[in-house]
């Protein structure tokens, strides 16, 4: 394994972002690895032209395992993790080269600056106080998984320096652009937490009302959400709205009654009344 950093990007349609997130990286790490979701636009080509090396994996929902591909392509003894709409600044990759090199730390947790709605969000659970992750380390000394949200667990031992936010040391992500593209993230994110947590007996009904509400006031007042403004309001109301669907899929799945289970039951109930016309069936067989 050669020293160095092997950055590792995971790609699905982002031809919009994926030449930034490159060019962020490009100067000071040894190798680009992109993973590839079988993308349809001109992710792959852009990629490869500005020098990265692209590996497929296939679209699933579950997308960290594609993370875990990269890492496993990797060469070099330092693995730097961006998303394709995510940014190093300079400051930022100066101090975490150095960093690196002093070799007192096996792992460096970065401060993340979010975007939401076209405009950064300081509080509200989502500002950088609350989004610090381990974005630079040891070979060795993290191990990743396929979880969703709880892809990486620490090594025993580790050493890991956190960073203070700096708005001109930081890595930029440019998270949702609409309400429209939130709610259509929500939807996605809250199926697959909802069949990874199918199993537990932790969502009873009160985790319908107590959870999100919880979740509301915790990110609107505690954290700060009204600091915000009307973006906030939005983000605190939504993550509720998240918990509150995510446990509702829970309880879905649990009762038998997600969409595969409502349709047979919308069809008993249609062939049961159709009989009362003669019909043998939904259908309208006789």
């Amino acid at each position: 394994m050669q020293k160095g950093i092997s950055a590792v990007i995971i790609t699905l349609n982002e031809e919009a972002n994926i030449a930034n997130a490159i060019l962020s990286v490009k100067s000071w790490t040894s190798e680009i690895i992109v993973v590839d979701m079988c993308s349809d636009d001109r992710t792959q080509e852009i990629a490869l032209s500005l020098g990265a090396v692209v590996f497929e994996y296939p679209r699933v929902a579950a997308f960290d395992g594609a993370r875990v591909l990269g890492v496993e392509k990797a060469s070099c003894d330092w693995i730097l993790l961006l998303d394709a709409d995510e940014l190093y600044t300079r400051k930022l990759s100066l101090q975490l080269t150095e960093l690196m090199n002093q070799g007192d730390y096996d792992a460096i947790a970065v401060p993340r600056l979010n975007y939401f709605n076209g405009a950064p969000m300081l509080h509200s659970g989502f500002g950088p106080a609350g989004e610090t992750y381990v974005r630079l380390y040891r070979v060795g000394s993290v191990h990743l998984n396929a979880t969703l949200h709880a892809f990486m667990t620490h090594a025993p031992g580790i050493r890991i320096k956190y960073l203070e936010f700096d708005p001109q040391a930081t890595f930029v992500h440019f998270n949702y652009k609409s309400s429209s593209q939130f709610v259509a993230k929500l939807n996605k994110y809250t199926g697959l937490t909802a069949l990874q947590r199918k199993d537990s007996r932790a969502y009873a009904d009160r985790s319908l009302f107590v959870v999100p509400l919880v979740e509301f006031l915790n990110r609107y007042l505690r954290k700060g959400g009204y600091m915000d403004g009307w973006r906030g309001f939005y983000y605190s109301f939504m993550m509720a709205a998240y918990r509150m669907t995510q446990n509702v899929k829970i309880k879905e799945i649990q009762t038998g009654c997600d969409e595969e289970g409502a349709t047979v039951v919308y069809r008993d109930i249609a062939a049961s009344i159709l009989r009362e016309y003669g019909y043998t069936s939904s259908a309208g067989t006789q």
